[in-house]
């Protein structure tokens, strides 16, 4: 099964990007990210695990405490081609730091497997706003953002630990 630590925003930078995602789906049509009911969120970790859920909650209790992200400037609009449209954030150390070290708890818990693209040196943190777009749909989304979107300072107050198709959240942190 796959499970992902994500960081969610406070109320004003979601309602930010909810407003693009809804422009998106309205224009191209793709719904996916409404009917799934995907959150705005920022992926930390994405990673495969067979057993209770249990000992991955109990690793993040001891360990969200030690995690001091709280702000993320979101700076640019980007492509995963061919069906994904997303917003990035500026890469920065703290960042950085974070998805390393979370990786390393997880791995340390008997994890499965760490997704590669979600690996140090591999990792291009983005918050997606479109997904499983076809072409026209990535085209006509990316206009919108080229009319809709400004840079965001985004502010960080929780971290999930959530199950992956279907996205259904486990546990939320307050940061």
């Amino acid at each position: 099964m796959d499970y992902a630590v994500i960081m969610f925003f406070d109320k004003n930078t979601e309602d930010k990007i909810n407003e693009l995602i809804q422009k998106i789906a309205k224009n191209n049509g793709n719904q996916y990210m409404i009917e799934n009911k995907i959150p705005p969120h920022l992926t930390i970790s994405l990673f495969e695990y067979n057993n209770s859920t249990h000992s991955i909650i109990e690793l993040l209790d001891k360990n969200i405490s030690k995690i001091n992200i709280q702000n993320i400037y979101i700076a640019s609009i980007g492509i995963f081609n061919p069906n994904v449209l997303f917003l990035s954030p500026v890469i920065d150390n703290n960042l950085l730091e974070l998805n390393k070290y979370m990786n390393k708890l997880l791995m340390n818990n008997n994890v499965n497997k760490i997704d590669q693209n979600y690996m140090e040196k591999e990792w291009v943190p983005h918050i997606s706003l479109g997904v499983k777009l076809d072409e026209k749909e990535l085209i006509d989304g990316l206009n919108i953002l080229i009319n809709n979107y400004q840079n965001i300072n985004a502010k960080i107050n929780r971290i999930a630990l959530v199950e992956c198709n279907p996205y259904k959240e486990i546990k939320i942190w307050n940061i």
